[in-house]
């Protein structure tokens, strides 16, 4: 089975993803394992866009999944991974195409999509020297806060034993 699956027809996938997102061409083969367990073998690919997490930009995802899954009604069945083969777990006897392609691509995407290069959006703080305060607009303020060592009193603690 070969085709192209329009984003308009995966809804969860449609929350996730930016405008300039592409439809996702799927092939798919229905065959058996080595040991005679119903599996999928196939690929899907395209383009997805979604915001980088440090510039908070649209960023382009290419995806080319690869997907080589044994199918399985009984979830405590081990056979499929001793064929090396991922389990996929078929509730009611039925497969639906859309939901499993759909999972597919959620699972292929990455936790947190970034440039390979760009500046976030604001400064890491953590980046900053400690006694450097920045304001709400993200402005150095000019005054400097000394914190207190909480530890500091017990620094005489030691020399009275």
């Amino acid at each position: 089975m070969a085709g192209v699956m329009p984003l308009q027809q995966l809804p969860r996938l449609v929350e996730v993803v930016l405008a300039g997102s592409q439809d996702v061409a799927v092939t798919l083969d229905f065959t058996r394992s080595v040991g005679g367990r119903p599996m999928i073998k196939g690929h899907i690919r395209g383009n997805v866009v979604l915001e980088c997490q440090r510039c908070m930009q649209p960023v382009t995802i290419p995806l080319d999944v690869p997907v080589e899954v044994a199918l399985t009604t009984f979830e405590s069945d081990e056979r499929p991974e001793q064929e090396g083969l991922e389990a996929w777990l078929v509730e009611d006897e039925r497969l639906f195409i859309q939901d499993f392609v759909e999972d597919e691509i959620l699972l292929a995407l990455p936790l947190a999509a970034k440039h390979e290069q760009c500046e976030p959006v604001r400064k890491l703080i953590e980046a900053l020297p400690s006694d450097v305060v920045l304001t709400e607009s993200g402005q150095e303020d000019s005054a400097v806060i000394t914190k207190k060592n909480p530890f500091a009193v017990l620094k005489d603690w030691k020399k009275t034993e």
